[in-house]
């Protein structure tokens, strides 16, 4: 499956916390890709929306433990992303995870679905 077509067949999909949010989706990628699931290597998967702004809610909100669960699963940032790569990007007054397609940087919200342009990218690693 190409990153195309997971971000078409993600669209798809309903908005569910711990199922299709910004990091579950990732997540999901991940796995797809490498074979395993970075938060599975983390030990931490939220269920709901409280369990995941009780996550967010820690010291360095979205990015301190995105940056906890990369380290943990072994990969290493980039400053150069590439199509298929995941980053914290910056979309309006959000910080979001997201998946590099080659034109837009993927990611979901409750709000809906979030293309932001390829400069928005703050940190990335490399998938």
């Amino acid at each position: 499956m190409t990153v195309d077509e997971f971000v078409a067949a993600e669209a798809r999909k309903p908005f569910a916390w711990g199922e299709t949010d910004c990091a579950s989706t990732a997540d999901r990628w991940v796995q797809h890709v490498r074979g395993f699931s970075p938060m599975g290597r983390y030990g931490r998967h939220h269920q709901s929306r409280e369990e995941a702004q009780a996550w967010l809610g820690e010291t360095g909100g979205i990015a301190v433990p995105f940056n906890r669960v990369m380290r943990a699963a072994g990969f290493s940032r980039t400053k150069e992303p590439r199509t298929g790569d995941l980053g914290l990007v910056i979309f309006g007054k959000r910080l979001c995870i997201a998946i590099h397609t080659g034109s837009i940087w993927f990611s979901r919200h409750e709000d809906g679905l979030i293309g932001a342009p390829l400069e928005n990218v703050w940190k990335a690693w490399a998938i």
